[in-house]
């Protein structure tokens, strides 16, 4: 069977990284496809992109990978206070080389099987896909059956139900219908927001359409004394304990 690991929004959180690696090396996926925001509120942005092109893990374009690549525009001066500040000092850890790196990453990922992006299909720039209704927003514009995303850092399914609002759970263990269209958030690596701080990552079975999703735990504290060390706003270490 051909698994595939879906991973998004690492955010240059090594430790989170590193974990959610080692376990899906553990069960023998096939392919890792990373949707987005490799960098951004983390301390290890460099090492973060290394271990994606040492890896050569297929990837797609995130917001916070735009924004560091936006080098004295003005888009930036309408992020929050924390998060340009985040912006501005992965600008300057990272080399030009890897900031051309992540500025040439596609915004989407087509296969025979399914579509991946790091927003949603939404027409405006990067959508997310978190609750009903921006689910359903999805779906107007979705002409494939099964996509992937990440962004909103909340692992969930959502499917589409005509003339209602989708049906939007948490990711369980299930077999996806062929008839069904369906988008499939797959969480955060190195920054959940479900209100579990473990590292979230989804695996996708080609073959039977089964789709389930794997968690880890890691070293929060290291990646949070990281964050601190580096002077990055202290929000962003204080939630890693939390998961929201």
């Amino acid at each position: 069977m051909t698994k595939i690991a879906f991973i998004s929004d690492i955010h240059g959180n090594l430790e989170a990284f590193q974990a959610i690696l080692a376990q899906l090396d553990e069960v023998s996926c096939d392919q890792i496809i990373c949707l987005g925001d490799v960098v951004g509120y983390g301390a290890n942005p460099t090492e973060c992109i290394r271990i994606i092109q040492e890896r050569k893990i297929v990837t797609a374009m995130g917001n916070h990978d735009e924004y560091v690549t936006l080098l004295m525009d003005p888009k930036l001066d309408r992020l929050r206070a924390e998060v340009r500040d985040a912006i501005l000092w992965t600008q300057s850890h990272l080399s030009m080389e890897d900031l051309r790196w992540l500025s040439k990453l596609p915004m989407r990922i087509v296969t025979a099987e399914f579509t991946a992006m790091h927003g949603s299909f939404v027409p405006v720039p990067w959508a997310y896909c978190l609750d009903e209704n921006t689910f359903a927003a999805n779906f107007k514009y979705q002409e494939v059956r099964l996509a992937f995303c990440g962004h909103s850092h909340s692992p969930l399914i959502g499917i589409e139900i005509p003339d209602e609002l989708p049906y939007v759970d948490y990711i369980r263990k299930t077999v996806i219908k062929d008839s069904d269209k369906v988008m499939i958030n797959v969480g955060s690596v190195g920054q959940p927001r479900d209100n579990d701080p473990r590292s979230c990552a989804v695996i996708f079975e080609v073959e039977t359409r089964t789709v389930e999703m794997l968690r880890i735990e890691y070293d929060v504290t290291s990646a949070q004394e990281k964050i601190r060390a580096a002077g990055l706003p202290e929000r962003f270490a204080a939630r890693l304990a939390l998961g929201r």
